[in-house]
């Protein structure tokens, strides 16, 4: 578990040398064999008049940073050189949609995307909006540019480590890679530039780690779905100043401490799952306030509950023995469970 949580940092968080490398000019024929490393006769060294792929690679580099790029077999490199050889796209390093195709195609070999179960034009030359479950948007007055907005693949055998350079999506609405295999940690500069994100589906995954403060500076984001992970710690308090989030479902993760009163202050919330967690305390009496609350889920069952609260729709007993009891019956609300269908699992 320490060897996996360091892989995950070095794969998801920035790194000092790159805010250097983008503040001076990047001498690209220095790296003139980059590629041959992986394979010398596909990819022969880059031409000193060859400026397009000398461009390209200098915008990865910035991306990335050079210790990450050059590393021999990493997902970035393998990304890079099919960027710079490859692609038949032949993207000028002035097109947005080149760094987007660089993340995405990070993506692939990060996750061993040659193992997907759908991987239909992922790494072909065709327009990055053709291939699986990616969705871009559309041209408008102000802008023709085609942006990746949504990436969608659960259930897909999508398999390692979320790489920072999905960071590069910065026009992101929708990620959706639940029930895949994904390890390490949540990428904290991807958290950062998501500003427009809002919807982030990452349940039933091997995700560890805490929720990064960061959180708080996704101001668009309305689903937070982690359940079924292997999340812990307690829920940061900037996650109150998430005015549209809507949904919240942390249950059966290993999420601890008491939940912060500053939760409260998302004053959209409609559903939030605490559930078959580790919390203790007192559920803040601010989430009953809220408006627009249908939903709340929390241990709070049995002589001995794990936690208090003045308004649960479900009251749970909590692992190892799952029991679940809906508080409206007895509330003369009938028993029914409103909102969205509550998903069964349980901790790993």
């Amino acid at each position: 578990m320490p060897f996996l949580f360091l892989v995950a940092l070095l794969l998801s968080t920035p790194f000092v040398a790159d805010a250097a490398a983008k503040k001076r000019s990047i001498d690209t024929t220095r790296y003139a064999e980059v590629c041959t490393a992986l394979n010398r006769s596909h990819y022969p060294p880059l031409k000193p008049n060859d400026k397009r792929r000398h461009k390209a690679l200098a915008s990865n580099i910035e991306a990335s940073g050079v210790q990450n790029l050059l590393l021999k077999e990493s997902p970035r490199l393998k990304a890079a050189c099919w960027i710079m050889y490859d692609d038949s796209a032949k993207l000028s390093a002035g097109d947005p949609r080149l760094l987007e195709r660089y993340a995405l195609a990070v993506l692939y070999h990060a996750t061993q995307g040659m193992q997907w179960t759908r991987s239909t034009k992922w790494l072909t030359g065709a327009h990055e909006g053709k291939w699986e479950g990616v969705t871009i948007s559309r041209p408008t007055f102000l802008s023709v540019k085609k942006r990746i907005t949504s990436i969608k693949l659960p259930f897909n055998k999508v398999n390692g480590i979320l790489p920072r350079e999905l960071s590069l999506l910065t026009e992101m609405r929708v990620l959706d890679l639940h029930g895949n295999d994904l390890q390490g940690v949540l990428p904290h500069k991807a958290l950062t530039d998501w500003k427009k994100l809002e919807v982030l589906e990452l349940h039933m995954n091997n995700i560890l780690g805490k929720i990064p403060t960061e959180i708080g500076m996704m101001k668009n984001l309305k689903e937070l779905h982690l359940f079924g992970t292997y999340i812990e710690g307690p829920l940061p308090r900037r996650i109150g100043e998430l005015q549209k989030l809507e949904y919240l479902d942390v249950s059966f993760t290993y999420m601890s401490g008491s939940v912060p009163s500053e939760l409260g202050n998302a004053m959209n919330l409609r559903e939030v799952y605490l559930n078959d967690c580790d919390f203790k305390g007192q559920i803040p009496s601010t989430l009953c306030k809220l408006p627009h609350l249908q939903e709340l889920w929390a241990d709070c069952l049995g002589p001995s509950p794990e936690v208090s609260c003045q308004c649960p729709t479900v009251c749970s007993r909590g692992l190892p023995d799952p029991k679940q009891v809906d508080m409206r019956k007895f509330r003369g609300g009938g028993g029914k469970t409103g909102g969205k269908k509550k998903r069964k699992g349980k901790k790993k």
